[in-house]
């Protein structure tokens, strides 16, 4: 008997206090840009690094972190050559105070950037990594565009060393 006396005061206690508490507040607008990425999405496509283009798969398993205010993906790229699977996690998240998108990415071929974004105000987000590869500027351009309710996607990436082109990468995908 006096456990259920103590589990009811608990409970009452824990009610008491939950409705003390006020919810909290939605994310910003800038949020649900991001939150299109939230699905598992395949695709296919071309990279370019030099003379001749090459196929590629792509998946991206994207999930809402942090209390619906960021998103987490986990990506794998098929058929670059000399590499068996190409692996990246990425992060993704709106910064208020520099009104900028973020999408941090690490990957197993030893990158690791900080893609910066505007808020888009269509379907399109475009991101711009700047840095150093070779002792030498580097820079990455990804151009996301999402289809209606966010189902399809095309990918655009173009990277630079010292101004020129080196790699160009193209891929056509769908949420499933």
């Amino acid at each position: 008997m006096k456990r259920i006396a103590m589990f009811s005061a608990g409970a009452l206690l824990l009610t008491t206090v939950a409705e003390a508490v006020p919810p909290a507040p939605p994310p910003p607008k800038e949020i649900q840009q991001i939150e299109r990425l939230v699905g598992k999405w395949s695709a296919t496509g071309t990279i370019k690094e030099g003379a001749a283009p090459f196929q590629v798969k792509f998946s991206w398993d994207c999930h809402r972190i942090s209390g619906d205010y960021g998103v987490t993906c986990n990506a794998e790229i098929l058929g670059i050559p000399d590499m068996p699977v190409y692996r990246e996690t990425d992060l993704f998240g709106y910064d208020p105070g520099g009104k900028k998108i973020h999408w941090f990415s690490v990957t197993n071929a030893g990158e690791t950037h900080d893609h910066q974004a505007a808020p888009a105000s269509g379907n399109k987000m475009s991101f711009v990594y700047n840095g150093i590869q070779k002792s030498k500027p580097f820079k990455e351009v990804v151009d996301i565009t999402f289809g209606d309710n966010a189902t399809s996607m095309h990918l655009v990436a173009e990277t630079f060393l010292e101004g020129r082109s080196t790699s160009f990468v193209e891929l056509k995908g769908k949420k499933s």
